[in-house]
Order: C-alpha cells, then sequence, then structure tokens
C-alpha cells in the first residue's frame, strides 16, 4: 500500500511510521454518530407515516452494507491504534486513514440524502409494489415451481410475502393523507395486480392451494367454509384481496370527501378489466362486475344519507367505460349484465330522489351513459334483437316496479325530464341512421307519460322537451368533475320535426286505448269504494295508494261536460252483459278479458271503432257504477239478458254466439270463477237454450255441454 501511494500517485509517506492515529477513532466515532443518528431519526419519523419502512430498511442491503462498513472501519481504526507496531502492519494505517476514512466521508452526506429520499412515502411505495412484482416474476421460475410441487412451506411462503406485501400498501394508504401518494398506491395496487392476472396461468397449481397462511390472513379470517371452498376453486384469494382492498379504500375516500381519489378507484377497476378482457379470464372479469356494483351501493348509500350525489355522477362514467369496453370486445352477455344493474340502481335512486330531487340528476346521467354504449353498439353492428333487448332496459331506468309517481313534482315528469330529453335524444340518433323502428320504442315508451297528463299537457310537454334539444349545444356552463359536457345535447337536430311526427301520431291511438282503459279503471275504483264502505271508511295504505292513482289516471281522460252520453239500447245491454260475465263474476278484469270484451262486442255491433266502443262501454261502467250494490246488478245483468233475447226473437244461434262469446270471456284469464259459470247458466236458462254449463276440472277450459 505504501509503496502504490509512493510509485503510482507520486505520494510520498516516508514518515508514515510517525503518523498519529490518536485522532482517527474520534472521526470514525463522528461520522459513525452522524450516519447511525440520522439514520435513526429518519426511520423512526417515518416510520410514523409508512409503518412498513422499518420492514423495508432492514431489507435493503445497500444501506445495510455502508452502515456494516462504517462499524467495522471504526473498529478497525481502534486495533491498529494500539496494535501497529507489535504487528508491524502499517499498510493498514495507511488503508484505514487515507481509504476507508475518505470513503467514508465522501459517502456520509449521499448516504443521508439517500436515507431521507428512501423513507420518501411515494418511494416506499414503489419498493413494496417491485417487491410483488418480483415475487410475481419468480413464481414463473421453474425451480420456484418445482419446490412448490414438494413442499407446502414454500408455497405458504410465497402467499405469505405476497400478501403481506399488499398489506403494506394497504396500511400506507390508511396512514398517508398526501392525494400523490394515495394517487400512487391505488395506481401500484393495480398495476400490481393486472399483472398477476396477466402472469397467473404461468403459476404453479399449487400456488392457489388454500393453506393456513390464507385463512390466518385478516381479509379472509372471518370467511364461511363457503366462501373458502368457492375461491379456492376459482384460484382467485388475490384477487379478492385486491378487490376488497380497493373497496374499503373507496369507502374510506368518498366519507373523506376525497372525491378525485375516490373517482381514482373505479378508473383502475376499468384497466384491471380491459385486462382480464385481453387475457380472456372470465371469473375475474365477473369480479370486476360484483366490484362495480358493491361501489355502486357504497355510493348510494354515501348520497342518501349525506345529500351527495357527485360520487354516483363520477362512478356512473366509469362503469359506462367498462360496458364500452365489453361491447368493443363484444361481450354481449357481459353488457346485458350490466345494463340490467343499471336499472337496478336507477330505479333504486329514481325512488328516493322524492326526498332529494337532486338525485335525479344521476338517473339522467345513468341514462345519457347508456346513451353512449348504444351509440357505439350500433356502430358494431350488433343485431337488432339485442339492440332493441338493452333499449328496452334503458327506457325503463325511471320506471321502478310497484312505484307510483304520483308524489312525484310534475315538472321533473314533464317538460323538464331530464331523462326523457335523453331518450328523445336516442331517438334522434336513430332517426339520423334510419332505424325508425328504434325510435318508434323510444316514442312508445314516452307516450306512457299520458298516464298524468292529458292530451294538451302532453303536448306541451314534448314540444317544451324538442325546444331544448334544440337550442343545447354540446358544453355546459359550468365545470363538473367530467368537465363541461352537456349530457343534454343532440347533435341530430334536424330529426326533431320527424320524431314529433312520430310521437304525435302514434299518440293518438295510444290515447284510444287509456280511454278504453279508464273504463275499466272506474270500476277497479268502484271496488275499492265499495271495500272501503264495508270497513267503515279505512282503507289500507296500499289500497289508498292505489286509489288516488286510479283516480287520477281517470281524471286524465276525462271528457268535457259538453258530451253527452247516448241512449241505451240493447247494444248496451250486450256490453253490460259481457261486463258482468268479466268483472261482476270475481271483482277482477285483466288485459285477456279486456281484450275479449272489445273482440266480442265487434262481432255483434258493426262499424264499432275505438271512439265508439269507449262512449259505450262508458255507458255501460256507469250504470254498473251507478246500481252501487250487487242485488241491483245482478237484476240489471237479468234484464238486459231480457232485452237482448227480445231484440233477437228467435235466433237462437245469435243468442247461441253470445253465450260462446261469455265462455271466451271466462277462458280468457285462465281461471274459471264459479259466479262466471252461474252468470252463463242463467243466460242460458233465460234465453231457454238447451245447454249445461258445468265448472271444469283444474287445468280445463270452460265449455258447452248440450243436453
Amino acid at each position: 500500500m505504501v509503496n502504490f501511494f509512493e510509485n503510482q500517485l507520486n505520494i510520498s509517506l516516508a514518515d508514515h511510521e510517525n503518523i498519529d492515529l490518536g485522532f482517527a477513532p474520534e472521526i470514525w466515532g463522528g461520522v459513525l454518530a452522524m450516519v447511525l443518528g440520522t439514520l435513526i431519526i429518519v426511520v423512526a419519523i417515518a416510520a410514523e407515516s409508512s409503518p412498513k419502512l422499518m420492514d423495508l430498511f432492514v431489507k435493503d442491503w445497500l444501506s445495510l452494507n455502508y452502515v456494516w462498513f462504517l462499524i467495522i472501519a471504526s473498529l478497525h481504526a481502534i486495533v491498529i491504534m494500539f496494535y501497529v507496531s507489535p504487528l508491524n502492519r502499517v499498510s493498514s494505517v495507511v488503508l484505514n486513514t487515507y481509504v476507508y476514512l475518505f470513503l467514508a466521508s465522501v459517502f456520509t452526506l449521499p448516504y443521508i440524502f439517500y436515507i431521507l429520499l428512501y423513507s420518501k412515502t411515494s418511494n416506499v411505495v414503489i419498493t413494496i409494489s417491485g417487491i410483488i412484482k418480483s415475487f410475481i416474476t419468480n413464481l414463473k421460475k421453474p425451480s420456484i415451481q418445482s419446490a412448490m410441487d414438494n413442499n407446502v412451506d414454500v408455497v405458504e411462503e410465497y402467499q405469505k410475502e405476497i400478501m403481506g406485501s399488499l398489506d403494506q400498501l394497504d396500511d400506507l394508504l390508511a396512514f398517508t393523507e398526501f392525494k400523490e401518494t394515495q394517487t400512487e398506491i391505488i395506481r401500484e395496487i393495480s398495476t400490481v395486480i393486472q399483472s398477476y392476472i396477466c402472469e397467473k396461468p404461468k403459476f404453479n397449481p399449487h400456488f392457489f392451494k388454500l393453506t393456513s397462511t390464507i385463512r390466518a390472513n385478516a381479509t379472509f379470517r372471518t370467511y364461511t367454509e363457503l366462501q373458502y371452498k368457492e375461491m379456492a376453486d376459482t384460484s382467485t384469494f388475490y384477487e379478492i384481496k385486491v378487490f376488497r382492498l380497493l373497496g374499503n379504500s373507496y369507502i374510506k375516500m368518498i366519507e373523506n370527501d376525497r372525491f378525485d381519489i375516490a373517482s381514482l378507484i373505479p378508473a383502475e377497476l376499468v384497466d384491471i378489466g380491459k385486462t382480464c378482457i385481453r387475457v380472456e379470464d372470465n371469473t375475474i372479469m365477473d369480479n370486476v362486475n360484483i366490484r362495480f356494483n358493491t361501489l355502486f351501493r357504497f355510493a348510494i348509500k354515501h348520497a342518501y344519507k349525506n345529500n351527495e350525489p357527485r360520487n354516483l355522477y363520477n362512478l356512473a362514467f366509469h362503469y359506462s367505460n367498462m360496458i364500452q369496453e365489453y361491447i368493443k370486445a363484444d361481450r354481449v352477455n357481459m353488457a346485458k349484465y350490466c345494463y340490467d344493474k343499471f336499472k337496478f340502481y336507477a330505479n333504486d335512486i329514481y325512488k328516493n330522489a322524492e326526498s332529494n330531487p337532486s338525485l335525479y340528476f344521476i338517473v339522467d346521467t345513468l341514462t345519457f351513459e347508456l346513451r353512449k354504449c348504444q351509440v357505439l353498439i350500433h356502430e358494431k353492428g350488433w343485431n337488432d334483437e339485442d339492440q332493441l333487448a338493452l333499449l328496452n332496459l334503458i327506457l325503463q331506468l325511471d320506471k321502478p316496479p310497484g312505484y307510483l309517481k304520483d308524489s312525484v313534482d310534475k315538472g321533473i315528469l314533464g317538460g323538464n325530464n331530464g331523462t326523457r330529453r335523453i331518450q328523445i335524444g336516442l331517438a334522434l340518433f336513430y332517426l339520423s341512421v334510419g332505424k325508425k323502428e328504434y325510435a318508434e320504442t323510444i316514442a312508445q315508451d314516452y307516450l306512457d307519460d299520458l298516464a298524468y297528463f292529458d292530451e294538451k299537457t302532453f303536448k306541451q310537454n314534448a314540444n317544451t322537451q324538442c325546444f331544448l334539444l334544440s337550442i343545447f349545444g354540446p358544453t355546459f356552463w359550468e365545470d363538473t368533475d367530467r368537465g363541461n359536457l352537456n349530457i343534454y345535447f343532440a347533435p341530430e337536430k334536424d330529426q326533431l320535426e320527424p320524431f314529433k311526427e312520430l310521437l304525435f301520431g302514434l299518440m293518438d291511438k295510444r290515447i284510444e286505448a287509456l280511454e278504453r282503459d279508464a273504463q275499466f279503471l272506474s270500476l277497479e275504483v268502484d271496488k275499492l269504494m265499495q271495500k272501503r264502505l264495508k270497513q267503515d271508511g279505512y282503507l289500507n295504505e296500499a289500497d289508498k295508494e292505489r286509489l288516488e292513482d286510479l283516480q287520477r289516471k281517470i281524471s286524465a281522460r276525462e271528457k268535457s261536460e259538453d258530451d253527452q252520453l247516448l241512449e241505451w239500447t240493447v247494444n248496451h245491454d250486450i256490453l253490460y252483459s259481457l261486463l258482468c260475465i268479466s268483472f261482476f263474476a270475481d271483482q277482477e278484469i285483466d288485459e285477456s278479458e279486456k281484450n275479449a270484451i272489445y273482440v266480442s262486442f265487434g262481432k255483434f255491433v258493426k262499424g264499432i271503432t275505438s271512439d265508439s266502443f269507449n262512449v259505450d262501454f262508458g255507458m255501460a261502467t256507469k250504470k254498473f257504477i251507478d246500481l252501487i250494490n250487487e242485488e241491483s246488478r245482478q237484476k240489471q245483468y237479468e234484464d238486459s239478458l231480457m232485452n237482448i233475447k227480445n231484440s233477437y226473437g228467435d235466433d237462437t244461434d245469435h243468442l247461441s254466439q253470445l253465450l260462446n262469446a261469455y265462455i271466451d270471456i271466462a277462458n280468457a284469464d285462465d281461471f274459471i270463477h264459479e259466479n262466471e259459470v252461474i252468470l252463463i247458466q242463467n243466460a242460458a236458462t233465460i234465453w231457454e237454450l238447451d245447454v249445461r254449463i258445468n265448472k271444469p276440472k283444474s287445468g280445463e277450459k270452460l265449455a258447452i255441454i248440450n243436453s
């Protein structure tokens, strides 16, 4: 060493024997104290926000090597200070003083900066993510796979390490409050699971065994045996752990008003779903859908509790992006599944928006997102059956089953109905691409609003909607989480007039049907009124709501006082008798019986039209209701039968045909009531027809038996 310095570096060390080494221990002690002191302080403080930092530090070989180098070199300086003369190792003095001490001093500050950067949470995240990815890579190695075949301890070790590292990221996400770091953690978790899904087919099947390590993990500790079995059969323990971690994080973010971070989680789920589509992993794809639905439930609950629909707005956007990925991959069943869930959540939101009107906008948003999907489906050229099936699901978004819209603000149902406006916009698109039958489907659904409005008001509402569509531009005048996109914008403005012609053309037929139905509804009102009389003026809540709904629908179809009823004729007797068979017998009347009445009446009254039928049937139902009690109605039934007999005289063929019409009405609803049989037999008796009517056995139809 001495010769090297003198000959190669031209540094004279002739007096090296006289070097005083007393300074060396103090310098080494200072260097060591500064490094270790900094290390302890930095790691201790950083560990408060990064709990697993200490675990990472003891595995960082660069740091450990440097610290041990300082410790050993300082001990080396002490040794040579006392034993240099007896050992005659002068070169050790030179090595320690001019090499080790120099290197230790030079790298002290860089090492301190290295520790400061290493303890930064974002670097900790990258380090842990790198560790997980290295384990994923190692799982593909033949040596590891062979070891797993022969030793379950190897399987458990890798399961423990890969889940433990993921738990470290979860802990960091729970402790850190910095948005940048939270974003990075979520992104790294997504990257890790995507890498895992891609490499998973190359793993040893033994890796997915349900070991004690998995059972002991906090995520699965409370699982049932059925859940354990399902997880083992599908080899999805790691994916489920990731999804539960993301779900728990989503709850935390929305509760802490971290809208942007909360929105990032479903965005990453979309990327995970795209990876599943690419590798054709249907099992994990199903889990992605389940997680999206779970997030929706979390967001809905939060929105109801806090009157805050913002998370739902963002979540709808990302869920729609996932559906669009299914569409691009021609995953028809997946798209139908997600559409159905959109309908389910939209119905739930719609019902609860009555106490929080801001939630109506979320139904509009869901409709808009599916509108984008429908356009994409058209561009992908799916068959008409699938497209129409999905379109019908969109049209059900604001139709909760069994939900009455009586108390809903009529402004929401009328010209201010955003859902209807978006649906009309979709109809305009279909008209622009030549798919008139699709636009007609939307128009028919829009005509359902006629149940809540009279003809004049409905037309005003439709014109208002079309006017708004004609003036709205593609941008909104305020900024939202999704930019300033105007969800009510429709670029196909040139199709507004054709749509109005289509809508109003269909409206006339719908009004005829509604007016006919109004007569039947009046019978149901009468039944409820009779029930209320029998119960001393009391109706339960369900019957009360039903009565109010029926009265509102009837009032929407009421004629003016100028509309005078015609004189009662035998035609009204026929219609009254048909009504008694269908309603008086069992106090129920369904669509099949309604159609049977209309068809049967048309056979005996020539030139019948919807308008004339509605007028005649209105007279028959009014008489039925005005008679109030069953005895009076029964007497009128018998009087009508006699009037019919007198009108037909000896024409028994017509009477037999009418009797067969009664039979058809009784058979229409697949349930033969005993009173129907009695009423029909009464008709045969009064008309002196030599036939017998017996109630059939279960499953059989009612028929006339000749005596």
